[in-house]
């Protein structure tokens, strides 16, 4: 654990909020401002977010990671969709046998009636 006391994290915790109301009534001031010419308000750190985006292809770093996670997803997909066929072709081939009953039948095409 830290060694930060309840009443610095109260102290903290004022602080940010503190700063984060004074944001809000620069940015209200900002907005309310009838003399603006310019439709758009200009925030630095929503301007640092979409460059960050618009460039993040020039930074992009091949991983092991950045590889498994779409094979591990395709592999997945491919696996619930075998499993779900696996299922369906038993329910069909008990079917065609005629091993199930009727009441079987409606469980099946009505998971919720019964």
């Amino acid at each position: 654990m830290s060694d930060v006391t309840t009443t610095e994290l109260k102290q903290r915790a004022s602080e940010r909020a503190a700063a984060r109301n004074s944001l809000k009534e620069a940015y209200k001031r900002i907005y309310s401002n009838p003399f603006r010419t310019n439709s758009q308000i200009y925030d630095p750190a929503v301007f640092r977010y979409e460059a960050a985006r618009a460039y993040a292809r020039e930074f992009f770093k091949m991983t092991p990671r950045s590889l498994a996670i779409p094979f591990g997803l395709a592999a997945f997909t491919v696996w619930l969709q075998t499993s779900i066929n696996k299922e369906k072709a038993a329910k069909e081939a008990s079917i065609q046998s005629g091993e199930s009953t009727y009441y079987e039948r409606a469980k099946w095409s009505a998971k919720t009636l019964y």
